[in-house]
């Protein structure tokens, strides 16, 4: 059945063609209707994703979308408890080493195919343990082995204890992957990663880039009645400034923070017919990321002049409407057990462009001489304001930064692949834990995965003590292994966290039952729709 025939007939003014479309940022596309519990829900996204195999990145808009078609053994609700998705209960031995999934009997592939334990063998081993961004560098450090002795039945075995395991067995960190589609020729340049099979709520239907991706019901989805809408649209948005009035017009139902422009959220906060949930649902950081192979930022000292000529609180003010926290170390201060302030930014760099002049003529940098190119993801406002602030910033100190805004396929390519930058603006999920979501921007990799360390630094006794931080079972322990990162890299400062992140996500009233999950983007099986 093709999307169409799920809609019923659409006027001119449901298709959206009023001044936002004409502006050129919604494209026009079906609106969402429902009858006794069904229908469509519309939800904004900022880009085509570049792929839709969860198993290879960690890109938001491709988790937004594969989350619903795909899904992990477990998902994580809002108080971060793993819970059951492929798999139905779990023991862990006494060690800490050895993980047993019991396997939720009769799922299907939405082809038809049977899911069994080889399909969780493979995805583990095959795709997540090599080409994850986060998982599999986790995946590499823990020596996993895992074993299927039957077909409702997986143990993961581990070399060694590992924090947060179960948290990292959801959708976004180790996807179930039908083993059928993958096992034969190249992952990367699979077919399925552009029309997923998945065993999840919804299935894929169509894409047309630019502008929407469909996804539909799956009518034999294991738990029965779910989902309750038919079908799914993900509008493309590109233009920042267009998402929020998409929203409060009702041409899109839903619009996560990740795509909201920050100046836009008292707008959402005064509307009565929208539903938000604000606060830190997962810690996350955004920041500066050096290139230290580059001619001046491969100096500490050069690194050291911007952290103290970059204006942190008039990011968080001017960029993120007050609704984030300056950068304070390297881990942000989302994860207050681990938290060094006696080598915190604060005390370390606090504003101060004179010294930051200073350090710049001590090796030998005259003003107007050098610049920096800094490469950015186009589709995010808030990428596009920090880089401005932070170009006024280095030109008070007489560098000039050329400011470079990509489509994000090209910037994942030319930063992560060509590593062709100086330095770069990102944002990392932490997904619950440091060790699954911050190890990757500060551990030696010489890969091309995008969401990565493409900053070129390497440091053994880092690399040994972020491997026994996330190996510790004592909190205590993995405190103080923090604590000690951060006094070599707020030192090295290979990058800058310029703040971490409040959130604030937002649906129509229409919606009923989203945000169950700690991330938003998981759990849709269960939202209703009633117009």
């Amino acid at each position: 059945m093709a999307p169409s025939d799920l809609l019923p007939s659409l006027t001119r003014r449901q298709l959206g063609l009023g001044a936002i479309a004409l502006a050129g940022g919604l494209a026009a596309g079906p609106r969402a209707w429902a009858a006794t519990g069904k229908g469509t829900a519309v939800l904004g996204i900022d880009a085509d994703p570049p792929t839709l195999n969860l198993g290879t990145t960690t890109d938001f808009a491709a988790g937004d979308v594969s989350a619903k078609i795909l899904e992990g053994l477990v998902w994580l609700d809002q108080q971060y408890n793993p819970q059951p998705s492929l798999a139905t209960a779990w023991t862990v031995s006494p060690d800490g080493k050895t993980y047993r999934f019991t396997l939720r009997k009769g799922v299907k592939w939405h082809d038809g195919r049977d899911f069994s334990s080889a399909d969780v063998r493979f995805s583990l081993t095959e795709i997540v343990g090599k080409l994850h961004p986060r998982a599999a560098p986790v995946f590499k450090n823990l020596g996993v082995e895992v074993e299927a002795p039957d077909a409702s039945t997986v143990v993961i075995k581990l070399q060694k204890p590992y924090a947060p395991f179960l948290s990292q067995m959801t959708v976004f960190d180790a996807p179930i992957l039908p083993r059928h589609l993958y096992e034969n020729g190249n992952v990367g340049t699979n077919p399925a990663n552009q029309k997923p099979v998945g065993t999840g709520p919804f299935k894929f239907s169509e894409w047309k880039r630019g502008s929407t991706l469909t996804l539909v019901r799956n009518d034999q989805y294991w738990d029965a009645g779910k989902p309750y809408l038919q079908s799914l649209i993900f509008q493309v948005i590109p233009q920042a400034a267009n998402r929020v009035p998409a929203l409060q017009t009702g041409e899109i139902d839903e619009l996560l923070d990740f795509y909201t422009p920050k100046p836009e959220v008292p707008r959402i906060l005064a509307d009565k017919d929208l539903t938000t949930r604000r606060g830190v649902n997962i810690p996350a950081i955004y920041f500066l990321m050096f290139n230290t192979q580059s001619p001046l930022l491969s100096k500490v000292e050069a690194r050291h002049a911007l952290a103290f000529a970059i204006d942190r609180p008039r990011l968080v003010k001017q960029v993120m409407n007050g609704i984030a926290r300056p950068g304070a170390g390297a881990f942000g201060d989302g994860f207050k057990w681990l938290m060094n302030d006696e080598v915190g930014y604060d005390r370390k760099y606090p504003l101060n462009p004179a010294k930051a002049k200073v350090l710049l003529d001590k090796l030998g940098v005259k003003p107007g001489t050098t610049t920096l190119r800094m490469p950015f993801d186009a589709g995010r406002a808030q990428m596009r304001a920090q880089a401005q602030i932070i170009q006024d910033n280095l030109r008070q100190i007489g560098l000039e930064v050329k400011l470079e805004p990509l489509e994000r396929s090209v910037y994942y390519d030319r930063v992560f692949a060509k590593r062709d930058f100086d330095m770069t603006l990102a944002s990392y999920f932490s997904a619950g834990d440091p060790a699954i979501g911050y190890t990757r921007l500060y551990n030696t990799y010489t890969g091309t995965a995008p969401n990565t360390n493409a900053s070129g630094y390497s440091n053994p006794k880092v690399d040994s003590l972020l491997a026994e931080a996330a190996t510790s079972v004592d909190r205590a322990q993995r405190a103080r292994d923090y604590k000690a990162l951060q006094v070599i890299l707020n030192e090295d400062l290979p990058s800058l966290v310029l703040f971490d992140e409040e959130t604030v996500d937002t649906a129509s009233k229409k919606l009923s039952g989203v945000f169950p999950a700690l991330d938003a983007r998981d759990q849709w099986a269960g939202v209703r729709r009633a117009d």
